[in-house]
């Protein structure tokens, strides 16, 4: 209850409360969180400390920080300087030539249908060689120089946080029970410098290793292992779905991502692939019924998982094995149900449904 209200409020007033502490939550006031632009730049000797770093196992960091890689709702202020509270201690923009920005890791059906994920770059099967007879034109590679052209590599912000942030970081996006920690390199890519704001930066920026993390899909085939073909062992084995990448994010998060890219001025190309994006957008009435019946059948228990895994996480912000596949065991039959009843009953609940594209864009201007 809110330290503000009397003791003999009512129920109502109890609800109204922790209903406001919640929208302050998820939608912190501005300027009760500093300013990205507040956070001063990674120095040249700290990036080069990341390799010593990355030979460390999890939680035994090298150095006395760590470096991690933002490239979801986490480039944002409102979300990971207001709702989560960290305070990193600098950053860096950088762009990552190994990973790519997808859209496949289930959330909840009609309202957050799916959440950014990483996935690994794919080479070309067949290289295609340059013609001898024509001279090559290169084309800019420093995302920071104009006319570069978004070759499909991730960009994101490297935060350097302390050991502290690192676990709360942990405990907010799942406590291992979806992603996972990996080490990836990343490129620092120049600023747009301004005098006397920002300081210099190196003319070569140096490839360094930074921690982020990555939600996995189960191979279907090719794996030996009996286990991984029961279907229990998926259950509670990640947040799985059929066809990974078929859900739109909400246009909520997705405007977290494009307000995190442009506060960060990451390269305009890649704001414009943001921007580009089309939510999950519901279009019938059926499907406005679906939401509210598939909240008040799980959001009870969402709740309450969420509410666990901050008291349940170790000193490393990760929940027991057991209870990261008890969690994610749940979200799959979350999704069982809505694949078995909701969506036959109230229509999609992940994607736009096909043939809306006038509807949508009704919606998107504010008309009926």
């Amino acid at each position: 209850m809110s330290p503000h209200a009397s003791p003999d409020a009512g129920p109502s007033a109890a609800s109204a409360a922790l209903d406001k502490a919640e929208v302050s939550r998820r939608h912190p006031r501005r300027g009760s969180y500093p300013p990205v632009s507040s956070v001063p730049f990674t120095s040249p000797q700290r990036l080069a400390q990341a390799a010593e770093d990355a030979t460390s196992g999890p939680g035994e960091e090298a150095s006395a920080t760590v470096l991690y890689l933002a490239y979801g709702s986490n480039l944002s202020a409102e979300t990971f300087l207001g709702a989560r509270g960290i305070r990193p201690l600098s950053q860096v923009n950088v762009s990552v030539p190994t990973l790519r920005l997808t859209f496949d890791l289930p959330g909840v059906p009609y309202l957050e249908p799916c959440f950014a994920n990483v996935g690994f770059m794919k080479l070309p099967e067949v290289p295609k060689l340059p013609d001898p007879t024509t001279p090559p034109v290169l084309p800019p590679l420093d995302p920071s120089q104009p006319g570069y052209k978004w070759d499909g590599r991730l960009m994101g912000v490297v935060y350097e946080v302390t050991p502290e942030d690192w676990r709360t970081i942990m405990r907010t996006e799942g406590a291992g029970s979806s992603y996972k920690e990996i080490v990836v390199p990343c490129i620092p890519i120049k600023p747009r410098i301004t005098v006397p704001e920002k300081p210099p930066f190196p003319d070569l920026p140096r490839p360094f290793l930074a921690r982020t993390l990555c939600a996995s899909y189960m191979p279907d085939s090719g794996d030996d292992d009996p286990r991984k073909r029961r279907w229990w062992y998926r259950l509670v084995t990640g947040r799985q779905r059929p066809n990974p990448g078929y859900a739109q994010a909400s246009a909520r998060y997705l405007k977290l991502l494009q307000d995190g890219a442009g506060e960060h001025e990451l390269p305009e190309s890649y704001q414009q692939y943001l921007a580009s994006l089309q939510p999950y957008t519901m279009t019938q009435g059926r499907q406005t019924i679906g939401q509210i019946v598939f909240l008040g059948a799980w959001a009870p228990l969402l709740i309450f998982v969420f509410t666990m895994t901050n008291f349940l996480a170790d000193e490393t912000g990760r929940l027991p094995r057991w209870l990261a596949g008890a969690v994610s065991g749940m979200f799959n039959l979350m999704w069982m149900s809505y694949d078995a009843i909701f969506k036959p009953v109230f229509g999609d609940g992940e994607r736009t449904e096909s043939g809306d594209e006038e509807k949508v864009l009704l919606l998107a201007n504010g008309t009926d």
